[in-house]
């Protein structure tokens, strides 16, 4: 397994993209021409929202007996990781559970945020009991023993057609994943804090009595 590095960003800015829902971030983000957001993923805890830092694995998947139980180190993977971290991994979409309820429960004791798979989880019931935020392109029984190789953790990797770095940000809630990209954190934070004001003035510009088209007009935002 190659182990990259990974630089965390600061605890303020991670709270402060822990405020702003990923339909604000998806419009910041086309406003500055940066692709971000993941669509498509299983929320499995809805009621959640979260923010961390993009600790990225990338790993791939085989037919039952391909790999041995060494290349699938998920316990080295998470021994790395640091309270406030995303574990986030592109399995290729495949249909195999790349973690359970053993190795949440394991993350949630170190302090992990949340999981983003591109590929599947399992023990569903048990991630719901520790309230563990996951979102997961597949739900299913299929375990990874000898069918999933890690091949790398802190490298960039591509996750529904977005490019995820170590260090990036991972926000999502029960709309959507996004991720900002590290070193354009602080501007998009800001036009996001930006935004939210607006919306909020539209918010109480509709319960006053104006219109959509009214406050629209005044505001300028959609």
């Amino acid at each position: 397994m190659h182990e990259g590095t990974i630089t965390r960003p600061s605890r303020e800015v991670v709270d402060g993209f822990a405020a702003i829902p990923t339909a604000t971030i998806s419009d910041v983000l086309d406003s500055l021409k940066i692709s971000g957001i993941i669509n498509g993923l299983r929320c499995l805890v809805p009621e959640v929202r979260i923010a961390g830092a993009a600790f990225t694995i990338k790993s791939v998947a085989a037919e039952l007996g391909t790999y041995t139980v060494a290349d699938f180190a998920i316990g080295h993977v998470i021994d790395q990781m640091e309270n406030g971290d995303v574990f986030i991994c592109d399995l290729g979409g495949s249909a195999v559970s790349h973690a359970g309820g053993l190795a949440c429960t394991a993350m949630k004791a170190r302090g992990v945020t949340g999981m983003v798979i591109n590929g599947g989880c399992r023990d569903v019931d048990h991630i719901l009991s520790i309230g563990f935020p996951a979102y997961t392109r597949h739900v299913c029984a299929t375990g990874a023993r000898s069918r999933v190789k890690i091949e790398a953790i802190n490298v960039r990797i591509e996750l529904c057609g977005i490019d995820v770095c170590p260090g990036d940000i991972v926000v999502a809630d029960a709309t959507s994943v996004a991720i900002v990209p590290a070193a354009r954190a602080l501007e998009v934070l800001g036009e996001c804090q930006y935004r939210e004001e607006l919306e909020g003035q539209f918010m109480a510009n509709l319960n006053k009595g104006e219109t959509f088209e009214e406050s629209h007009r005044k505001l300028g935002i959609l």
